[in-house]
């Protein structure tokens, strides 16, 4: 199990998992959003190559509308 930390709230990971695998399977893979790890941007063509560490923090950002 991989513990980490997703929008303030704790989760677990099944297996060691890449940024592609933790959206998918915390159900975001059809959704529009931005991630960042421990305070960084991950970019979409990093998703399969960067992976998971236990104790990380992770935003998952929705666009927002309006002004």
């Amino acid at each position: 199990m991989v513990e980490i930390i997703v929008n303030g709230e704790k989760k677990s990971l099944q297996k060691d998992s890449n940024v592609k695998e933790m959206i998918d399977a915390l159900g975001y893979e059809n959704s529009s959003f931005a991630v960042a790890i421990n305070g960084t941007f991950v970019s979409i063509k990093e998703y399969e190559k960067r992976y998971i560490k236990a104790g990380d923090t992770i935003d998952i950002l929705a666009p927002m509308v309006g002004g």
